[in-house]
């Protein structure tokens, strides 16, 4: 039986794969079949070396998603290396710093909106040209479900501006499916793909929440190859959550 969801022979540019939830979706794309063009302000030698080892084939470039300039080079990079696009994921992003909106400064605000929403916006001006120039190209934007119903603690501008991705996800969607491009979105619960330096105790009244378990980057990965892969051709504009059974 033919596996739907290989990428054989597809690019995909993953926005922050150097750690966490972007190492999990690039590593498990490449396993897929797709190869790989990280863009991270940080070095990405562990995620390279990672699908390296196991036969992938990933170049990386440092870039700041909030400049519009990087956003070009990173598509001009996947074209020089691979010869095309396929697949972009906007995952880079910024949760931090925690807290509540009085406590916000005006350079958080300002900075989060730059990266989590103007990012988004600039990687995926820039990946469409070739995408419909191609006539086939698929967008996977990671919002959150702090999109939906906010979070205690957690930045209000992180809220605010993975809700605009959902609805750059919905505009671009609209404007580019008859051109063969698919857009998608992702909205994570939590996701452990770091160190959040809680206790044991928290971190056991937490897991209580998700009946399923805590969730992995791998999952997210798993979700992203799904919508970016033939089994998803006829899915755009969607809205995908994935919670480990957590209703909250």
């Amino acid at each position: 039986m033919t596996d739907s969801t290989r990428l054989d022979g597809q690019v995909a540019i993953v926005t922050g794969a150097a750690q966490g939830i972007g190492r999990g979706i690039a590593v498990v794309l490449a396993e897929a079949g797709a190869s790989i063009v990280i863009g991270d302000l940080q070095p990405a030698d562990a995620t390279l070396e990672e699908i390296r080892a196991a036969g992938g084939s990933a170049v990386s470039r440092i870039m700041d998603t909030s400049v519009a300039a990087d956003a070009e080079a990173i598509v001009e990079l996947a074209l020089a290396e691979f010869g095309r696009l396929d697949i972009l994921v906007n995952n880079a992003g910024l949760d931090e710093p925690p807290g509540n909106a009085w406590d916000l400064a005006d350079a958080d605000w300002q900075r989060t909106i730059d990266v989590n929403l103007s990012g988004v916006f600039y990687c995926s001006r820039s990946a469409l040209r070739p995408m419909i120039e191609a006539g086939h190209g698929c967008i996977v934007n990671i919002s959150s479900r702090a999109s939906e119903i906010g979070a205690k603690g957690v930045s209000p501008a992180y809220s605010a501006t993975k809700a605009g991705v959902r609805g750059l996800t919905k505009a671009f969607s609209h404007q580019v499916a008859d051109k063969g491009v698919r857009v998608n979105a992702i909205l994570p619960s939590l996701i452990i793909s770091r160190d959040f330096g809680w206790t044991p105790e928290v971190l056991m009244e937490r897991r209580k929440d998700y009946p399923l378990g805590f969730g992995t980057p791998r999952d997210i990965g798993e979700a992203v190859r799904y919508l970016a892969s033939p089994a998803a051709r006829w899915v755009s504009g969607t809205e995908l959550r994935v919670t480990g059974g957590n209703q909250r």
